[in-house]
């Protein structure tokens, strides 16, 4: 018992010795003669310039704290346009005994405020952040345990992302993972405002979140039990699992959709259509269906659609390869057209059926409805096939 006592006030005494030091040392030494080292590391590891243009603070107590303003992440020389990445503030607070004793790097929750980021896919199909995921070249040597990350919270964040097709932006983003250890699930929950150039100015807004997330590095997999999205009106969820172990991707998931008006999410929306002439039609509109990707082929099976008072079930299926065909076989159990006839128009053209986009899709299938109907004219088990 008495070298028991003995070991409990060495190691009292260690802790209180470590938290003076850590005390005297955040009250003495100023982080800001700092800067422009820790600036230089951060270019030499990234290859792209890295500016502090805020202060360094350090807090010792709970966590030991690097308190980092304003900062950019630049482009290489040869690279115009935005910076890749800024921020307003970062807060990295740090656990200091698991690193002393165990040499492991276990970190809290990261914050950071007003991220700015800016990505671009040249014509080419390369994209301006790829060489930072490559990373450096490794010597082989063993480098410890991986980092453990407490969690990771952005605050009024923005995203924007230029390709050859147009820009996307993201803007008042939120965003919240958990805490994250190699091999274990997390949870990642978001929200921001989309604006493309295809959608009213003030966007639409978003929600997605995704429980028990888990990512695998070799061979490169996601598995995501359970994930919801929310756009507009719309609400959709499922799974997914996704591996890539034979150079291409394959996966599998459940996906449900759920729009209580789809009418309603068409103009909200901003889409250009003719709507049918009657408003009680194209409204609730629900979907469940199973899909699964495999050597470039996809399936999605069963699938089952209800829109209005018709219900379509059935499978749709495309091949892999250059040559991709599309097949199906779906069946409706009822559908009365004449509801969903456009506004009569002035001078209309008569109805064409787009038959050089048919023959473009190389589809093949059929489409079954058990009870058709067109003003007085009721049709029984019709049969439309493509070939």
């Amino acid at each position: 018992m008495k070298a028991l006592r003995w070991s409990l006030g060495i190691l009292g005494a260690v802790v209180l010795l470590l938290g003076v030091a850590l005390f005297i040392a955040t009250q003495v030494i100023n982080p800001d003669d700092y800067r422009g080292e820790l600036a230089r590391i951060v270019s030499r590891d990234t290859g792209r310039p890295f500016r502090i243009e805020g202060h360094l603070a350090l807090s010792w107590y709970p966590w030991l704290t690097l308190r980092i303003g304003a900062a950019r992440l630049g482009n290489p020389a040869h690279e115009p346009g935005p910076d890749l990445l800024a921020w307003r503030s970062a807060v990295i607070p740090l656990r200091l005994l698991p690193l002393l004793l165990h040499r492991r790097l276990e970190l809290g929750t990261i914050e950071i405020t007003g991220a700015d980021i800016h990505l671009w896919r040249s014509a080419a199909g390369t994209g301006n952040w790829q060489p930072l995921l490559a990373g450096r070249p490794t010597t082989g040597a063993p480098t410890g345990a991986p980092p453990s990350i407490g969690g990771l919270v952005l605050r009024d964040a923005s995203l924007e992302y230029t390709a050859t097709r147009g820009t996307v932006r993201l803007t008042h983003g939120q965003l919240r993972l958990s805490a994250w250890q190699p091999g274990r699930p997390f949870t990642l929950a978001t929200r921001f405002v989309l604006h493309t150039p295809q959608l009213p100015a003030a966007g639409i807004p978003v929600r997605f979140a995704a429980r028990q997330l888990g990512v695998q590095a070799h061979p490169l997999g996601l598995q995501v039990p359970h994930w919801s999205l929310s756009a507009a009106s719309a609400a959709l969820s499922g799974s997914l699992q996704v591996s890539d172990s034979n150079a291409r991707p394959d996966g599998s998931g459940a996906l449900r959709v759920q729009i209580p008006s789809l009418r309603r999410l068409i103009g909200r929306l901003g889409l250009k259509m003719h709507l049918p002439k009657n408003p009680a039609v194209l409204e609730r509109l629900k979907l469940s269906a199973h899909w699964a990707l495999q050597a470039g082929a996809v399936r999605i099976e069963p699938l089952r659609a209800r829109l209005d008072a018709t219900t379509l079930t059935g499978w749709v299926a495309r091949s892999g390869g250059p040559a991709a065909r599309w097949t199906f076989n779906l069946a409706a159990d009822r559908i009365d057209l004449s509801r969903y006839l456009p506004p009569s128009r002035k001078h209309a053209k008569p109805l064409k059926l787009p038959l050089a986009l048919l023959r473009r899709l190389h589809a093949r299938g059929t489409l079954t409805v058990h009870r058709a109907r067109f003003g007085t004219t009721t049709l029984r088990d019709a049969r439309l096939h493509v070939q």
